[in-house]
């Protein structure tokens, strides 16, 4: 059942040992990574596992890494660590970026509003949307303000972007 649930939902799964070297791939895995089986990994989430200053216990415990660009895509990465193995779970957010770029076309956003929608919800910061689009932090605070009010007089939130996100 489990099998079927993660083929159904097309998540990955990766079991490394200690050694950081593949003990087990799923199909979706393959697709992401590529045939790794036997090799030490030190890529994708390896890389976030290894750069993660945060861990109470270095090689023990879950984390999760919430919209994390890794091998030409973004995915939700999960890794629970044990005493003898990493499991990782990619969670494409291809299909869901897509959907929510198809509701904020509909709600009447400009071509530049959607553009700021579109790396927001990637996880570009506000200095990164400015330089990406070549606008200054008055020009980025505008189109957001112009993103709320439209979204206020719909009686909506958009919950890509929290209000935290509005320059001072």
């Amino acid at each position: 059942m489990l099998k079927q649930a993660l083929q159904t939902n097309n998540i990955a799964v990766c079991v490394k040992d200690l050694n950081k070297r593949v003990q087990m791939q799923n199909e979706a895995c393959r697709r992401i990574c590529g045939d790794q089986l036997g090799k030490p990994c030190e890529t994708g989430c390896m890389e976030l596992y290894a750069q993660d200053e945060d861990q109470q216990w270095k090689g023990w415990g879950s984390r999760t890494y919430r919209n994390s660009f890794i091998h030409d895509g973004f995915y939700d990465v999960t890794l629970l660590c044990g005493n003898d193995s990493i499991i990782t779970f990619l969670q494409s957010l291809q299909e869901k970026y897509e959907m929510a770029l198809t509701y904020y076309r509909e709600k009447g956003l400009t071509r530049r509003e959607t553009e700021v929608v579109s790396l927001s919800i990637r996880g570009s910061s506000n200095s990164d949307i400015c330089r990406l689009l070549s606008i200054s932090k008055a020009t980025l605070r505008t189109h957001l303000n112009n993103i709320y009010r439209k979204f206020r007089d719909l009686g909506e939130m958009p919950e890509f972007l929290p209000a935290s996100r509005i320059p001072e």
